[in-house]
């Protein structure tokens, strides 16, 4: 047996072992109709290489022992055998597979999991005797795991799991490390807030406001977009957050601005760029990220406000974007298509178009021929040209608890 082989165990021997200790049982949610994935994506030890992580004892009563220490082999064999048990452990309690895991171009097509789980491995100790085909012992484990979630950008669930696993019984080294991980997995699938992530919506909570606030509803641009689009140009803002740069328009009095949650996340302020290079601080007032909708409050007031359709939409009218594709070097750009069409997606309402958006060009308006707001870019379909989303001006005034006037 090589000596990687008796590092990745790293036994011990002792006269008697004490039972696994129990978490909660898991909850199975094969009834639930979940449809929710997740991807096992990231593996972080912070257990220095070298340092001790337990003894491994031979011969005659186990009483020939060494330690073993933590290198990269023992943490590879981590890596391999945690995230099989983590598989395994979905599958039994029937969560759904992410198919992308067995796609070479996922990440092209934009097909990413609902969530990815990232574990950091805290603590690790072994105590036991034998070879890695016939041994006997304890183990004991600590790790800290956080789910990240693909649609709000954010980490949507975090914990410290601690598991032992313990045998009198010959054993081999990967069915007991096997048990060992599950028992730590375990504390995570038995946690009603692990589980709730998966309902639908349980991710994210839709905000609400009791406190209305009034929007004056503005007037038109003079000859509408083909003449006078320039007038709507001093409406529009980039808006820089941490989480990078999107864009932004002015609607009411007061210095309010319509964004995506998404651009500004749980940022509580972010910086405002006009499109002539002057700056402010804006403050982050209400957001909702179902909708993914953000109000910003400034205190800059650019003389008029936007001119909001209360209206339908039509498909097959024009259309036009305004915003800051690729930050605010292109602030200001504009460009036409038409509606293509009024859809439901994942039981939200989106207008889609064909016209022309990119990184940056979210939380802009969508403009009618008038120049009146129809609704705020959101997003543009990966690798199809001509598809972007749209999310109705109403309901993003709706749901940030705004009167419109």
């Amino acid at each position: 047996m090589g000596a990687a082989l008796i590092a990745l165990t790293g036994l011990a021997s002792n006269a008697g072992w004490a039972a696994d200790n129990p978490p909660a049982a898991p909850i199975s949610v094969s009834s639930l109709g979940v449809k929710k994935t997740t991807q096992f994506k990231i593996w972080r030890s912070n257990i220095e290489p070298t340092s001790s992580i337990g003894t491994w004892g031979r011969g005659l009563f186990c009483s020939d022992k060494s330690d073993i220490y933590y290198n990269k082999n023992i943490d590879n064999y981590n890596v391999a055998q945690f995230g099989k048990a983590f598989s395994e452990r979905l599958a039994a309690l029937g969560y759904p597979k992410y198919e992308g895991e067995e796609s070479a171009f996922a990440d092209k097509l934009g097909d990413e999991p609902d969530f990815k789980a990232g574990f950091t491995l805290l603590a690790l100790n072994y105590q036991g005797c034998g070879e890695p085909k016939d041994m006997h012992g304890k183990g004991t484990i600590k790790l800290r795991v956080e789910l990240f979630s693909s649609k709000t950008k954010k980490v949507a669930y975090s914990a410290t799991l601690n598991g032992s696993h313990a045998t009198e019984d010959s054993s081999k080294m990967e069915a007991f490390d096997a048990a060992l991980f599950t028992n730590a997995l375990n504390g995570m699938f038995s946690d009603p807030k692990f589980v709730d992530l998966f309902r639908e919506g349980g991710d994210i909570a839709a905000a609400s406001f009791n406190d209305k606030i009034d929007v004056v509803n503005g007037t038109r641009i003079t000859e509408g977009m083909g003449k006078s689009s320039k007038e709507l140009l001093n409406l529009v803002v980039t808006v820089d957050a941490s989480l990078g740069s999107g864009s932004g328009f002015f609607v009411g009095n007061g210095g309010y601005i319509l964004s995506n949650y998404h651009v500004v996340g749980e940022a509580k302020y972010v910086k405002v760029k006009f499109t002539g290079g002057i700056s402010t601080v804006g403050e982050v007032v209400r957001r909702d990220p179902v909708r993914d909708v953000a109000l910003i409050k400034t205190n800059v007031e650019p003389g008029r406000s936007i001119s909001i359709r209360r209206g339908p939409i039509k498909v097959g009218e024009e259309v036009y974007a305004i915003g800051s594709p690729f930050g605010d070097q292109l602030s200001g750009t504009t460009t036409r298509g038409i509606i293509s069409a009024d859809r439901i997606l994942e039981d939200l309402r989106f207008i889609q178009s064909d016209v022309s958006i990119n990184p940056g060009n979210s939380g802009g308006p969508l403009v009618d021929a008038a120049g009146d707001v129809l609704a705020i870019a959101v997003l543009k379909k990966e690798n199809a040209a001509g598809i972007g989303m749209f999310i109705p001006i109403t309901e993003a005034l709706e749901k940030l608890g705004l009167n419109l006037k």
